[in-house]
């Protein structure tokens, strides 16, 4: 049977050798994708602390290097968190709207890792409230809000309340606030809930 399907035989050999091939060198160029990545990144970061005193000349100082990172590595698992890094860098600096632009980027990104999905939609949050945009704040909290663990619900369920009455939802502030007060009781921004209600 071999002699007479050897022709057969040769083919599926050659195809899975192929095979083998394509997915070691595929492996090959991953890893060396991710280790550069990570050369890099590291580099961006100890630049970036050589210069941290001034966290807004800092920033911008690695831009380009984080920017690198991103454009040619984003891909890579050093290349996604490089870029969240970069954005927490962006918004320590006062730079909110590079810090939305890549916290959004990011969404996607880490959208199978709960905590640090959660991370960035509260960073968005305090992201767009440093824009001074409350009505594009409020969806990020409530997002956050949704899929928090209980414990850090507290400080969510403030800037929602406070985001509601800036934007003149008096209804939903008080519902937010009320639901602060019954399950958090003892929270610091119960205290300052009821410093305003007393006010």
């Amino acid at each position: 049977w071999a002699a007479s399907h050897r022709r057969e035989i040769n083919i599926a050999v050659s195809d899975a050798l192929g095979l083998a091939l394509i997915v070691s060198g595929y492996l090959y160029y991953a890893n060396r994708q991710e280790a550069q990545a990570g050369v890099l990144f590291g580099q961006a970061l100890a630049k970036y602390d050589r210069l941290a005193a001034d966290k807004a000349k800092a920033a911008r100082e690695v831009s380009a290097d984080f920017r690198r990172i991103i454009g040619e590595y984003g891909g890579t698992s050093n290349g996604r968190m490089a870029a969240l890094v970069y954005a927490n860098l962006c918004y320590a600096a006062g730079d909110f709207a590079q810090a939305a632009e890549l916290y959004k980027a990011s969404l996607e990104r880490f959208a199978d890792q709960p905590l640090i999905h959660f991370q960035i939609l509260k960073s968005l949050g305090y992201t767009y409230e440093g824009l001074k945009e409350p009505a594009a704040a409020l969806p990020y909290f409530e997002r956050a809000l949704a899929v928090a663990d209980k414990t850090l619900q507290d400080d969510l369920l403030f800037q929602i309340g406070d985001l509601a009455a800036r934007l003149g939802n008096k209804a939903k502030s008080e519902e937010t606030f009320k639901r602060l007060l019954s399950e958090f009781g003892d929270s610091p921004y119960a205290n300052l809930v009821r410093q305003r209600v007393e006010g």
